[in-house]
């Protein structure tokens, strides 16, 4: 992958990433939204039932007061009633004042005293369903009627209730306290929230799950409800806390995905999951490089190269080799380089018998019990390819471990290579120890020998170590018609090269053997 497709991926994977955060973000701020606003719903309907339940307080503290004073014997407005009554306002916690009805007229109060007139009230706004009567937002006989309060009658007694300690004082008052029988009346809060016209369902309807506007009524004094429309900005100021965390940990959401799935992305494009990704997707593929007879010019075989391409691009072998090996799947993948590529062979027509088809083997694999497991590429061998296993040298490899497994398959018929010879480890004695059929000069000598260098010098040598081992020759990376000469006076019997064919398919492989073929 080169520094051009790697800026491309980079900022292919950093565009992914902030698109898969966006997304968690979304989905984050939905969910903490949603439990945000249902705690935040839970509390509201708590304060509006605490409202409500200083209501029934209220109300409840009346009934004590009246029901207690009406037991009391008294039928007119005595100085011992009066004192009674003033001794029972002192023990209320709601109840402002207290009067007497004598005939259907306020004869006396606590703070008023006994009136020289009697006071005869106006209707009742309504009546409760426990046959109190209620008069809403009256003007008051104490204040000169410049002041106004809820009066509630029980028998001979009212009394005027303190509404405004249903829940104090505040900047904002989101909600209203009403009644709402046979016709509304506003009792206590914001007088402007209740559309009067509605009926209780109307208004019910008219709230919903998701709205921090609803109804409570109460059970006891059940025409008796509370409208709460709750304030943004009380609930903002109340819960700030609560939206820096949020705020927070959407922060930290976004960060945490984009980190995470960016390094997702990443590493799915690194060579160690990509190789390991790939052998599973069966992303390695085989190429074919011919080599030919050096005196006659035909394409007598081929080497098998595994190479790696996946939707990123190709990873090449001096990539994907050590990743294999780190990953310990040299076997696997033998195993999957051989059984592609006599596949592909066996089924292209124009490939002849007797070819000979080189793989190459990872050095330590020899040393395995498992590598005396090829039967099956015996079984495959339906045209008699010559199969070719090379070692390559770019290993030590444990001669005494190997060469019992390498005599055993030799006794299967199977030839050997030494690959990249000159460069790696063999050493004389281990060559004969080996007893391969092949040895393949390495490349860097072929390449050096137009220039009369020191390596070049030492290609005559190698000849007569093949020689003396009595193991033909192939020379690799053989580019030019002047190379390939000098090695031919070299008695060298074997070429492999860009001169003769880059690695190719099959197909390509097969025409490349008859084009040689018919050409001579």
């Amino acid at each position: 992958m080169n520094k051009s497709d790697q800026k491309r991926y980079f900022l292919a994977d950093n565009l992914k990433a902030i698109g898969v955060s966006l997304l968690s973000v979304a989905l984050v701020t939905l969910i903490l939204a949603i439990v945000m606003f249902v705690f935040i719903k839970e509390q509201e309907e708590s304060r509006a039932k605490e409202i409500l339940d200083n209501v029934r307080l209220v109300f409840r503290d009346a009934e004590i007061t009246l029901d207690y004073l009406n037991a009391l014997p008294y039928q007119s407005c005595e100085l011992d009633n009066l004192a009674e009554m003033r001794k029972t306002l002192f023990r209320s916690r709601f109840v402002k004042e207290i009067g007497f009805y004598e005939n259907n007229k306020l004869k006396c109060s606590t703070y008023l005293g006994i009136l020289d007139t009697p006071f005869k009230e106006v209707e009742p706004d309504f009546y409760t369903q426990l046959g109190d009567a209620f008069w809403i937002n009256t003007p008051l006989q104490l204040f000169d009627k410049q002041a106004t309060g809820t009066i509630v009658q029980r028998g001979r007694y009212n009394a005027v209730l303190d509404m405004d300690s249903v829940i104090g004082y505040s900047y904002t008052q989101d909600w209203q306290l009403f009644y709402n029988g046979d016709q509304f009346y506003h009792i206590a809060g914001n007088p402007g929230l209740v559309d009067t016209r509605l009926s209780r369902d109307e208004m019910n309807a008219r709230t919903g799950y998701f709205s921090l506007q609803f109804i409570l009524c109460d059970e006891r004094y059940n025409n008796t409800c509370l409208k709460v429309k709750s304030d943004h900005g009380r609930v903002l100021d109340l819960h700030s806390g609560k939206i820096v965390l949020f705020v927070f940990a959407m922060l930290m959401t976004a960060a945490l995905t984009h980190m995470v799935m960016f390094n997702y992305l990443r590493r799915r494009r690194s060579l160690e999951s990509r190789v390991s990704k790939g052998f599973k997707e069966h992303k390695f593929y085989s190429l074919y490089q011919p080599f030919v007879d050096l005196d006659t010019g035909k394409v007598i075989g081929c080497e098998v190269l595994s190479r790696f391409e996946d939707e990123f691009g190709p990873i090449y072998p001096d990539e994907f080799i050590p990743q294999v090996k780190e990953q310990d799947m040299t076997w696997e993948f033998t195993i999957d380089m051989i059984t592609t590529a006599m596949k592909e062979l066996n089924e292209n027509p124009n490939i002849p018998e007797g070819f000979k088809v080189s793989f190459n083997l990872f050095p330590f694999d020899f040393t395995r019990e498992d590598c005396l497991d090829l039967d099956f590429v015996l079984e495959m061998n339906v045209k008699n390819f010559k199969l070719v296993l090379e070692i390559t040298e770019d290993e030590q490899i444990a001669t005494h471990s190997a060469v019992k497994h390498i005599k055993s398959l030799k006794s299967k018929g199977f030839l050997f290579a030494i690959d990249d010879f000159g460069v790696g480890y063999s050493n004389l004695s281990q060559l004969k120890t080996l007893n391969c059929d092949y040895l393949k000069i390495d490349r860097s000598f072929v390449m050096d020998m137009e220039d009369n260098s020191i390596r070049s010098s030492l290609i005559p040598h190698i000849v007569s170590i093949a020689e003396g081992l009595n193991v033909d020759l192939i020379a690799e990376g053989v580019e030019n018609i002047d190379q390939c000469n000098e090695l031919k006076s070299l008695t060298i019997g074997f070429g492999q090269g860009w001169l003769f064919g880059k690695p190719q398919s099959a197909d390509s492989l097969a025409k490349t053997v008859q084009d040689t073929h018919n050409t001579l």
